[in-house]
């Protein structure tokens, strides 16, 4: 026997004429952070081969894993709607392919903190030449000979704020680094040295 007077569809006609409710001046605002840090991830992580960022969702206890693209475009949709899209994310996805997305915001916050974004880059080793390309140029040191690559660095800074370069190698070598422009690298501060004696 069946109950012809009950059908189940009758209940979503109150969701008819639903319109999503916009976010709110704060709510945006935490969605356009979101977006920043995602495009800072994004440029910290990728080149390192993460292809995106992994979430806790507190709805299904479990980690949701999202690729760069796909995020922003979720981030995106929610600020213009107001609607979190569906919790679609990578298909099988590999999850060391992935950074979780608090880890990635203490990291690039810890970087922004020591200034590594405002880091000069230096394009070649002042010591042997080798050309540093991309990451290369923020090294630390030369991964060639092992030149002090902070100290070409700090006679860039020197020079950009008016020090001319002989003003700029005199603060380096009583400094104790070596100086960058000096041809012969570090041989050359330690002759100085030895000659001092």
């Amino acid at each position: 026997m069946t109950d012809d007077s009950f059908d189940g569809f009758d209940d979503f006609e109150e969701y008819e004429d639903f319109e999503p409710v916009p976010l709110d001046d704060h709510e945006s605002a935490l969605v356009r952070q979101d977006l920043i840090d995602l495009m800072r991830f994004e440029g910290t992580f990728s080149d390192e081969g993460y292809r995106g960022v992994s979430v806790y969702c507190p709805d299904c206890a479990e980690e949701h894993y999202y690729p760069w693209d796909m995020l922003r475009m979720n981030l995106e949709t929610l600020l213009e709607t107001g609607e979190t899209p569906v919790h679609e994310q990578a298909y099988a996805p590999d999850p060391e392919e992935y950074i979780p997305w608090d880890y990635a915001r203490g990291y690039v916050d810890a970087l922004r903190d020591v200034g590594a974004d405002e880091r000069l880059r230096s394009d070649a080793c002042p010591r042997c030449n080798l050309l540093l390309e991309a990451d290369l140029a923020l090294a630390n040191f030369c991964p060639r000979c092992g030149t002090v690559l902070a100290s070409e660095r700090l006679r860039q800074a020197l020079e950009s704020v008016g020090l001319d370069a002989e003003a700029a190698s005199t603060v380096l070598r009583r400094a104790g680094f070596p100086d960058p422009a000096l041809a012969d690298g570090p041989e050359v501060l330690e002759a100085d040295l030895d000659g001092g004696n």
